[in-house]
């Protein structure tokens, strides 16, 4: 169970900081003192450079072992080659923290990389914890105060300090912000380490990062728990999505970005909301900070315009967010001000000149009346064109009933022209603010997304790791017998048997039953069926037999060195709906179960949900319903119910078989998963199990 980070409290405000490296004696001495008391606190850093000498009155000494005064933080800036050596140096000074800002690490390739890896074991050698490499200060940065803050504050982490920047100048819209932390490579502390400090920050009510790659699936866990423990909401922008930001990534500060399917299926397990691009996170995580917990879903939308209005409708709607039609009681008190002709059931078009006719009393009691119907939550107000006869008027009604009114006032300043006093009012106003009516409501969707999953907020067991003996037996055998493993984690497999001839291929049969289907016994073609490997529906045991040397013929002819076992003769299931349960392995969040629709359209119809483990059942059945194609499971058009619950017992041993296999599964198909109707069951009736290559045996085997 997470708990508040009290070291990170001692890293955030440090008895005594030494600042290691280049020295611009240059500068004056005042520049000097204003530059480091800002970031360190007045009479509490010391300078340190080889060369020694002074900066005015500010001595520089010549090793940090020459600092008078104790010193808990080390600020290093120098070449990365001694980089190590110098945290050895601090580690015999007593110091318990480094921020390491050199650059040249793992993101340049292998020998920065080598570099990264001996500051790491310099680090552990002298019990330092290092922030960075490849980093800067900005942690350590006061961000400026906003003068009658609304809401609370966003504390920022980031793997870039200058994409940090622009999120934090959020500042100028009036939005607060406790801290930003760049951490750079990673050597140490990383992402998800400032995520539970924020998580535990009284200053702090959502958290925002910029994420290219997480390092410890475990840490993130533990941080996303304490933010779900706290409610603190987590918005982050993962990069990762295509291929070219995978590559980036990786060049900027050496991160693994991950797979964005396990990444997704991570964040729905905790509820962290992401978003895509810069904007959108300031947006975003500002709408949360502003709005606080709780706010009753229902938009009213209000604007000056027809157009206006209509853009918002639209965009609400495309976004999921309801705006529900307004009581006839509301709409006739709203008539009372506005003309008839103009529509009011929501949204409410005031025509424009409404503002420039009307006294400020009637302008914002049409507001408060938005604003007091039972259906709305909140109130959107659309602002379209800077006009500055209409819009100077809004924004001084706005500021005077923001703090008045009980239901939030939410705004948009949908143009480029910003210089106006009726956008310095909405921003003194405190209110949420957006640049667009997309992000607005897209915002608003993840806002209500956020809602209604904190109730499924939990911490999951992890799963057994123990392997069963008689599944380690089948996995030591020669080749691995694969649908014995499946078989002890309880996955309900077809009948089948294993035929060395046509001649047995027909004994089998007699014990299977018929109809059957038969297919090649060799793991040297994992897609059966493209290889015309696989024939179903034999009704008689001669089709089985003739079917068996038809396949043996047609895989001798297609690999004539493939390694084959015979012919697989399996009991056909026929009705039902096929779907598709499998393992992956991510290079960092490591093995997750995926289920999709399946069959031989899998890959077309790429309709599937995957969740890293560990997972439940409760996941299980999220993902399940997730599915394009779950109403082909929930009786659509008149189909039979299928039977969903064992389908997510398939899941579930899915996932049990995974985490005692650990790294020695690669890869798991199960295609397909044959759902029978409802309480008859699931059917396994093909498998591919791939083994880590450094696993005894063969690496692959199916069924």
């Amino acid at each position: 169970m997470a708990q508040r980070r009290v070291d990170l409290e001692e890293f955030f405000h440090p008895d005594g900081v030494a600042v290691i490296g280049g020295v611009d004696r240059n500068q004056t001495e005042d520049a000097l003192r204003a530059a480091m008391d800002v970031r360190w606190g007045r009479g509490n850093w010391n300078l340190v450079n080889p060369k020694g000498g002074s900066i005015g009155s500010v001595p520089v000494y010549e090793s940090v072992a020459d600092v008078p005064q104790p010193v808990a933080l080390a600020v290093i800036s120098t070449p990365p080659a001694v980089c190590a050596s110098i945290v050895d140096q601090c580690g015999a000074a007593g110091i318990r923290y480094a921020l390491v800002f050199s650059s040249g690490f793992s993101e340049v390739g292998p020998e920065g990389a080598k570099l990264e890896a001996e500051l790491g074991e310099a680090g552990r050698r002298n019990s330092i914890r290092i922030f960075g490499p490849n980093t800067n200060t900005n942690a350590f940065e006061p961000v400026p105060e906003v003068p009658g803050l609304r809401g609370g504050k966003i504390g920022v982490v980031t793997q870039s300090g200058h994409n940090g920047r622009p999120i934090v100048q959020g500042v100028h819209f009036g939005i607060g912000f406790s801290r930003q932390v760049p951490c750079g490579n990673e050597v140490d502390l990383e992402v998800s380490d400032f995520i539970e400090h924020f998580a535990y920050d009284d200053e702090t009510a959502v958290i925002a990062g910029y994420i290219e790659g997480f390092r410890s699936p475990d840490k993130l866990r533990t941080a996303l728990e304490a933010a779900n423990a706290q409610r603190k909401p987590v918005v982050i922008l993962k990069i990762g999505a295509t291929d070219a930001g995978s590559r980036m990534a990786s060049s900027h500060t050496g991160h693994l970005t991950g797979s964005d399917e396990v990444i997704n299926g991570l964040f729905e397990q905790y509820g962290v909301v992401r978003v895509r691009d810069l904007d959108e996170l300031l947006e975003t995580a500002a709408l949360f900070a502003k709005l606080g917990p709780n706010v009753a879903e229902g938009a009213g939308l209000y604007s000056i315009s027809g157009g206006s209005s209509t853009l918002m409708a639209e965009a609400a709607e495309l976004a999921g967010v309801a705006a529900p039609p307004l009581a006839e009681e509301t709409q006739e008190r709203l008539h009372q001000h506005i003309p008839r002709y103009l529509a009011v059931s929501n949204p409410v078009d005031n025509g424009g000149t409404f503002i420039t006719t009307q006294p400020a009393e009637v302008r914002r009691q049409v507001i408060r009346d938005v604003c007091d119907d039972p259906a709305i939550g909140y109130t959107v107000i659309g602002i379209t064109g800077a006009v500055p006869s209409m819009t100077d008027p809004l924004g001084d009604d706005i500021v005077a009933l923001a703090g008045e009114v009980d239901k939030p006032i939410i705004a948009t300043w949908n143009s480029f022209k910003v210089d106006e006093l009726g956008f310095d009012r909405l921003v003194e106003s405190g209110i949420p603010l957006f640049r667009s009516f997309r992000g607005c409501f897209a915002a608003l969707a993840a806002y209500h997304r956020y809602q209604r999953h904190q109730e499924g907020f939990r911490v999951r067991p992890a799963l057994p790791e123990a392997m069963p003996s008689a599944a380690e037996e089948a996995l030591r055998a020669s080749p691995p017998e694969t649908g014995a493993v499946l078989k002890v984690f309880g996955l309900p497999l077809a009948a089948s048997e294993v035929a060395n001839s046509p001649a047995d291929a027909r004994r089998a049969v007699e014990k299977i039953g018929l109809p059957a289907a038969v297919k090649i016994a060799s793991a040297d073609f994992p897609h059966k069926s493209d290889a015309g490997l696989v024939v179903l529906g034999l009704d008689s045991l001669d089709e089985v037999e003739q079917a068996a040397q038809a396949v043996l013929d047609r895989a001798r002819r297609a690999a004539s060195d493939a390694a084959i076992n015979g012919v697989e003769v399996q009991q056909m299931v026929t009705g039902g709906t096929e779907m598709i349960v499998g393992v992956t392995r991510d290079p960092t969040l490591g093995p997750a179960v995926m289920v999709g629709t399946g069959g031989v359209f899998t890959e077309v119809l790429a309709d599937t949900a995957v969740r890293p483990l560990p997972l439940d059942e409760t996941d299980a059945y999220e993902m399940v319903r997730s599915l394009k194609g779950f109403p082909l499971l929930d009786g659509a058009r008149g189909r039979p119910p299928g039977d969903v619950d064992a389908l997510v017992q398939v899941i579930m041993s899915t996932a049990h078989l995974a985490a005692a296999l650990g790294d020695r599964l690669a890869e798991l198909d199960l295609n397909p998963v044959v759902v029978l109707d409802r309480d008859q069951g699931a059917v396994v009736v093909d498998h591919l199990m791939i083994l880590a290559s450094e696993w005894p045996g063969s690496t692959a085997s199916g069924s």
